[in-house]
């Protein structure tokens, strides 16, 4: 594989700029989120703009006013996640997560990170376009719940949404610990000693229905790992169809101590990528393990996103993450940025495929991440296009990062 390394944007002053696409229909428009991030999981401007011709040329830039809005002293961000175009049915599919804060965002995030106190809920829509990914007119919330209240349903959106070959839709959410052990009919104590914190998962099937020309949504059974083998329990799901016709459920852990979190945590946990099976079309799922290289060796990743790309030129799968030399701690180090071919039938990462994208140099600050990335297909090139923000790089400015993008020629 080779790669090539461009700078999108240079940043200016202590802040980060992130530059995602994505195609939004099946044709070659696409479409570009600039934002600006100068704090934590929180970005302060966000805004886009559309191209039809592939990214060749652009519309202007208009404010994406979607993103963040106010109700009382409720603080509301939409985010839009994974869209895939549906060629069984003809539709354009969009995974869109809500996330309300029940005050202040700064103030929530602070009272989670010193006691462990959740004081924000999100929520998981599947959105439906019939015309092109122009408008999304129908919405599903992914419920699992029969209430309906404010604190009912809540789930974290998964990075991906995977289409079988008779229009079958998947995505995984991360949901409280709480609704999973009530579901799964096992005691919270024995997973758990904070169900705030220790969080699982529930993997979603869509089946559209002909006659109503509707989705009937199903989901699993809880997967879930213990406290002792993740603090935070199973994160940021992906769900992967592999060639066997098993889905593969891959997700970040976390090894991060805190004190007002009263985990049963041990400084010493091994820090991995989780994975889980299922051959049942997504109704069960194997007990989670580490996620190893092709000669069954365990490796170590931080608290940190991945994502899966197939390519649609070879069917090869790959793996994007963050592997680390050493024991991480929490969501540190993120650095260095792999790619990595899967083996399918071995169900593990290919060893000798792993190439690194990107790495701190002298020069880089230890704060430096290569994180919270975006990985797509070029529809023309079928090159493997990444873009990311090389956030934390400046000693000084802790927020400074360039927008990069990644071309890798498989």
């Amino acid at each position: 594989m080779r790669f090539t390394k461009n700078i999108l944007e240079k940043a200016i002053g202590n802040k980060s700029i992130k530059i995602y696409r994505k195609y939004i229909d099946s044709s070659l428009k696409m479409e570009e989120v600039r934002t600006i991030q100068t704090e934590s999981d929180f970005d302060s401007f966000s805004e886009k703009r559309y191209s039809d011709d592939n990214g060749k040329t652009w519309s202007d830039y208009t404010e994406n006013k979607e993103y963040y809005k106010k109700d009382g002293e409720k603080e509301i961000l939409e985010v839009n996640g994974n869209i895939k175009y549906n060629k069984k049915h003809n539709h354009v599919v969009k995974i869109v997560m809500q996330r309300v804060f029940l005050y202040n965002h700064h103030d929530v995030y602070e009272k989670y990170w010193d006691k462990g106190i959740l004081n924000w809920c999100d929520y998981t829509y599947i959105k439906i376009s019939t015309d092109n990914g122009q408008t999304f007119n129908k919405s599903y919330k992914l419920s699992y719940e029969p209430n309906v209240d404010f604190y009912s349903n809540r789930g974290y959106f998964g990075n991906n949404v995977e289409i079988d070959k008779s229009g079958n839709i998947y995505t995984a959410i991360v949901a409280p610990l709480e609704s999973c052990c009530k579901i799964a009919k096992t005691d919270e104590k024995k997973i758990a000693s904070n169900g705030e914190i220790t969080s699982g998962v529930f993997v979603f099937k869509g089946v559209f229905n002909e006659k109503t020309s509707d989705y009937d949504f199903s989901f699993s059974k809880p997967i879930m790992i213990t406290d002792l083998q993740s603090s935070r329990g199973l994160l940021e799901p992906n769900i992967i169809l592999l060639k066997s016709g098993e889905l593969m459920l891959e997700c970040r852990g976390s090894n991060t101590i805190r004190e007002g979190w009263n985990t049963r945590t041990q400084p010493n946990t091994p820090s991995y990528r989780w994975v889980s099976f299922s051959d049942d079309g997504g109704k069960t799922f194997t007990q989670p393990s580490p996620l190893t290289f092709d000669n069954s060796e365990k490796f170590y990743s931080p608290s940190s996103i991945s994502n899966f790309l197939r390519l649609s030129s070879s069917n090869k799968l790959f793996w994007i993450g963050n592997i680390s030399k050493n024991l991480p701690d929490g969501n540190r180090p993120r650095y260095p940025f792999y790619i990595c071919e899967m083996n399918e039938e071995k169900k593990c990462l290919i060893k000798s495929s792993c190439m690194i994208i990107d790495d701190k140099t002298s020069d880089d600050s230890e704060l430096i991440q290569f994180s919270n990335f975006n990985v797509y297909e070029d529809k023309l090139s079928n090159n493997i296009h990444i873009e990311y923000s090389r956030l934390g790089a400046n000693d000084s400015l802790k927020w400074q990062g360039d927008a990069i993008k990644i071309v890798v020629t498989p």
